[in-house]
């Protein structure tokens, strides 16, 4: 219809693992923490890690992308 308005597809390389930085994080004196309980503690761990699987499957290639039988070209 819009041919002009198509751009082609480029291959996309995958991202690189990039490690944050140690200016990224500072020092909290563990007075400053408000009090929780263990059992709130793990749980809140828990849901982090969940959370954080969850953004590396959404970041990962699609099937299309990782090219798995490398005939597309």
């Amino acid at each position: 219809m819009f041919p002009k308005s198509r751009l082609p597809m480029k291959p996309m390389r995958p991202a690189p693992q990039v490690a944050p930085s140690s200016g990224a994080f500072f020092l909290c004196p563990m007075s400053c923490m408000p009090a929780v309980s263990e059992a709130d503690r793990l749980q809140q761990q828990a849901l982090y890690a969940w959370a954080y699987q969850q953004a590396r499957e959404v970041v990962k290639p699609s099937l299309l992308e990782r090219d798995l039988l490398a005939v597309w070209n």
